[in-house]
């Protein structure tokens, strides 16, 4: 799959992370379906770089079943980590208590895994190699991705698109903004309203 700039809108990893499912009209697309697509959108993604997917590659080559395993845990992890800060930007508790702890264990996890920067002043304070992590490696970095976020003020402004429902960071002073992308969903909304008064006329 070609992940253009389309699929990076939301303003933070761990939010598109969690728009890696989902569609412009709420149909549930699945985009990472294989270890292979997950690989490839981390990369796209930067949180691993060429060499460490290739590393990855070759695990998942090395071991299809334990690829499919880790592959079925981020699936976990992102759905999880969705429906928690969808329900909390809709004003709503979590239908399940499970997402918050699980999101709780998966940033747990990720800083057991990590081991604190020599100079934490370049680069990531908390690495994880794929020596630390294996197969579970973009998992782990997205749980610290998600971990910062939720540490910071930025948290304050996750959004919800009204079209698609994929999650953004607003930094609009307003905090009004309606659209996962003005150049899709956007668009899309506008062309319906035009369609609509049309056939209205």
């Amino acid at each position: 799959m070609d992940w253009g700039p389309e699929a990076f809108v939301a303003g933070h990893v761990a939010l598109d992370f969690t728009n890696t499912v989902g569609g412009f009209r709420r149909e549930r697309v699945e985009r990472l379906v294989t270890y292979a697509d997950l690989v490839a959108w981390a990369a796209a993604a930067d949180v691993v770089d060429d060499a460490e997917a290739a590393a990855l590659s070759d695990l998942a080559a090395a071991d299809p079943e334990a690829a499919d395993r880790a592959l079925a845990d981020v699936h976990a992890q992102r759905e999880a980590l969705y429906r928690w800060l969808a329900a909390a930007v809709r004003g709503e508790a979590a239908e399940e208590e499970a997402d918050r702890a699980r999101v709780t264990d998966d940033v747990v996890a990720a800083h057991r895994a990590a081991r604190p920067a020599p100079d934490p002043t370049r680069g990531p304070a908390w690495p994880v190699t794929v020596d630390d992590a294996g197969l579970a490696l973009p998992g782990r970095r997205l749980a610290l991705a998600t971990g910062a976020l939720l540490a910071g003020e930025e948290r304050r402004r996750i959004g919800r698109c009204g079209r698609c429902s994929w999650l953004f960071l607003d930094p609009s002073p307003s905090r009004r903004r309606r659209w996962c992308s003005m150049a899709t969903c956007g668009n899309r909304a506008k062309a319906a309203r035009h369609h609509a008064r049309a056939s209205d006329g």
